[in-house]
């Protein structure tokens, strides 16, 4: 069995250092909370050098706490939604986000609508749409991949979901709040 008497020994001493409930109480939460601290220990210890650089995904404005960063990222995609949906799927899904406490969203998009997502503090990305596509040497489908091949690996996503033009369906639902920790 392992020597536990060091530790102890050395947090006896620590706690008797002026100011320590102090800084328990109202440092520690802080740096928890800080995005910039958290950028900084993610970038020195959870980077491996054959991966792209991964990007720490915020659980949005809606969650907050300490273990929203261990929740699992899921890419919804939203290809070939019409604008005008837009919103409103961005709304389910952020509800649906409230309820559940179940993942962190990014969301992938073909139509002009960033700040539908950004409104909740969720990163999304834009592809070009297909009809729009303007290279003959490059397919829209080859693009597409190797695009969706960065923003898995990029955001390290757990899990892709296709959102349909009537928003989230209920088999959508169940497995997004299938992903919640147990």
């Amino acid at each position: 069995m392992a020597d536990r008497r060091k530790p102890r020994r050395v947090m006896r001493h620590v706690r008797r250092i002026p100011g320590y409930r102090y800084a328990r109480r109202t440092v520690v939460p802080r740096i928890r909370g800080s995005a910039t601290a958290r950028a900084v220990v993610h970038r020195l210890f959870a980077v491996d050098s054959r991966q792209h650089t991964p990007l720490d995904v915020t659980a949005g404005r809606l969650l907050a706490g300490v273990g929203t960063e261990r929740l699992p990222v899921v890419v919804l995609l939203l290809l070939g939604l019409p604008a005008e949906r837009v919103r409103a799927v961005v709304d389910e899904i952020a509800e649906l986000q409230v309820l559940t406490a179940a993942f962190r969203p990014v969301i992938v998009m073909d139509v002009p609508e960033l700040a539908a997502a950004r409104a909740y503090g969720y990163p999304a990305e834009l592809l070009l749409p297909a009809d729009d596509w303007p290279h003959e040497t490059q397919s829209w489908d080859d693009y597409v991949r190797t695009t969706l091949g960065t923003v898995f690996a990029t955001y390290r996503s757990t899990a892709s979901l296709v959102v349909g033009p009537d928003g989230l369906g209920r088999t959508e639902r169940l497995l997004l709040a299938s992903l919640a920790p147990r």
